[in-house]
């Protein structure tokens, strides 16, 4: 299970973009503040606060060589990696990998907002792991930095009611978003079982260097920036066998 915290810039959007969405019920708004209403839709739609459950197997075809995979709600992802230091020999393992992610349904965070419909969402990633650690019997300990490029791209329809008295006839718009984002960061785990079983628990930092171009009509009318840190813990049970 996942637990993901957006903090800095989405953080703002977002709970900008919900004080928005309610004052566009009682007031017209500015042209600055549709803009915001954007932001905190593609901030949703690309790390919205949640916690996902998800399953993933592993499989060590040759030796030092495995390859894996994992679903969750609303994405997979396919890797492998490959260890080239051990602890009998190097007093320490270590592993490289390469991580292929794929969005694979529904818009994460995109009927939170009551003026803005986010659809057509997709979104790959590849992510490169590089993980030191150590082991024995009854625990296990890693870490090591994280690097993970994505690209996304989402439709958004944003619908503001008419208000009574303002002499605003309300507002629709066919816009979409669609950029790059780099993560870069760190992450340490450790796990405490006996042989087959372990509980595990895993802290992942990264700096999130996230901008897209925003475009109404397809014409483009902003380049917006959503970077932020982001706080990652996970918790798992991991089978050995």
């Amino acid at each position: 299970m996942d637990i993901s915290v957006p903090t800095g810039t989405i953080s703002r959007a977002i709970d900008a973009g919900y004080t928005l969405s309610d004052a566009a019920q009682t007031r017209k708004l500015s042209d600055a503040e549709i803009k915001t209403i954007y932001e905190a839709g593609a901030g949703l739609a690309l790390n919205p606060p949640s916690v996902t459950p998800h399953i993933g197997v592993a499989y060590t075809v040759i030796d030092d060589l495995e390859i894996s995979g994992r679903y969750s709600t609303n994405a997979l992802r396919l890797g492998g990696r490959y260890q080239f230091l051990h602890k009998e020999r190097n007093k320490v393992d270590a592993t490289v990998g390469l991580g292929l992610g794929y969005f694979l349904l529904g818009v994460p965070g995109g009927d939170l907002l009551q003026v803005v419909e986010l659809s057509d969402f997709t979104r790959y990633q590849i992510d490169v792991p590089l993980v030191f650690g150590t082991h024995g019997n009854w625990y296990r300990v890693w870490g090591g930095p994280r690097f993970m490029f994505t690209h996304f791209g989402i439709d958004l329809s944003l619908a503001l009611p008419a208000v009574v008295d303002a002499a605003y006839d309300g507002l629709t718009e066919l816009a979409s978003f669609s950029g790059n984002g780099y993560y870069v960061g760190g992450q340490a785990g450790v796990a405490v079982g006996y042989k087959y079983a372990f509980l595990a628990f895993e802290l992942t930092m990264v700096e999130l260097l996230m901008s897209g171009d925003l475009s109404v009509l397809q014409s483009k009318r902003a380049t917006l920036d959503l970077n932020s840190f982001i706080v990652y813990p996970t918790i798992g049970l991991l089978g050995e066998f």
